[in-house]
């Protein structure tokens, strides 16, 4: 009897924890740069969200995870979809830590609409005047278009 109760108690932890309803913040599925005014507060949610190879100053953002996200996450993981779109300024030294493995391509088809949308708010802080360079990593949905002499790096990661 002493086993049921122990297991029982258990299993209304566990799931008391995963789906905790007192969580201030909504499990949402978007984080968007433009409803953070101060660039400290994007670069610092954005590094929590992606793998980064170097410190960045300015970022903008829109990414969507099915899952929600690291501060806002109340349930278990299901199926992983996630598109994230980012744009970051680092410094120009440090552009090829972030092409490291990754193969250099000519040209893109792709929409290069996603990279107007996310710097929309503040565009006047990612003007380029270099040629971009276009990166994409052997068999997985990622592109990367960089802006050596500024250090500016559009990055798209994709997986439906």
């Amino acid at each position: 009897m002493k086993k049921l109760t122990v297991l029982l108690l258990l299993i209304i932890f566990i799931f008391n924890s995963c789906f905790d309803s007192s969580n201030s913040k909504p499990n949402t599925t978007i984080l968007d740069s433009d409803e953070y005014d101060s660039k400290i507060e994007r670069v610092e949610i954005l590094k929590k969200e992606i793998k980064y190879f170097s410190d960045f100053e300015d970022a903008e953002f829109e990414l969507f995870n099915v899952n929600g996200f690291s501060d806002s996450r109340t349930v278990l993981p299901g199926a992983s979809s996630w598109d994230y779109k980012f744009v970051i300024k680092i410094n120009p030294s440090d552009v090829n830590t972030w092409t490291d493995g990754m193969e250099k391509i000519l040209s893109s088809k792709d929409d290069k609409d996603w990279m107007n949308d996310i710097i929309e708010k503040r565009k006047i802080k990612w003007k380029t005047t270099s040629s971009p360079e276009l990166y994409n990593r052997q068999g997985t949905n990622v592109l990367m278009i960089v802006y050596r002499s500024e250090g500016i790096i559009y990055k798209r990661v994709v997986n439906l």
